[in-house]
């Protein structure tokens, strides 16, 4: 399986992840998104200047987090005490919500963004050690939430041991 194919997989899990709850004004997940995320940049073995890059893009990130996630909670609760509302304009609803999905999707943006120029600093090791930590906190949320679905972990399991025995299969780039 080629780098990338592997990358994009690691990228379709963390924005399905994103997409599915890490946007919503869930007060738990708001904290994954303003910084207090999984991964844990010292496990990385960063340098002093990727150590300052993180935290320089860390900082952005904050930044545009604490501009949007206010505007759309405000949003949200306009929408909400709209909707309790038997008088509001149908109208009204729909463009609110319209709203508070266009902010939602420009936050997702936002992280992925920020994501992606965080993964640039890194060297490749770091990077397979990056995706893994990923990984382990996806499977991580999704017992959290399916806390009865063992199987599925097994399945899982073997899936992404056959994957890593493939990508393993084959020297990397780098050493031909």
């Amino acid at each position: 399986m080629s780098k990338n194919r592997c990358w994009t997989q690691t990228f379709v899990l963390v924005c399905t992840f994103g997409s599915l709850g890490m946007v919503s004004s869930a007060p738990a997940n708001a904290d994954d998104l303003a910084g207090h995320c999984c991964v844990d940049w010292n496990k990385l073995n960063l340098t002093q200047t990727q150590s300052q890059q993180i935290d320089q893009l860390n900082g952005q990130w904050s930044k545009d987090y604490n501009e949007i996630k206010p505007v759309i909670s405000d949003d949200q609760q306009k929408l909400q005490k709209l909707l309790a509302d038997h008088n509001s304009d149908p109208v009204e609803v729909m463009a609110l919500q319209q709203q508070i999905a266009r902010k939602r999707e420009q936050l997702n943006g936002l992280a992925t963004a920020n994501y992606l120029r965080k993964r640039q600093v890194l060297n490749e090791n770091q990077q397979f050690n990056l995706e893994q930590m990923i990984k382990a906190m996806v499977a991580k949320r999704q017992a959290q939430l399916h806390p009865n679905q063992h199987t599925e972990t097994v399945v899982t399991d073997r899936i992404q041991n056959l994957m890593n025995r493939a990508r393993n299969i084959w020297p990397v780039q780098a050493e031909r």
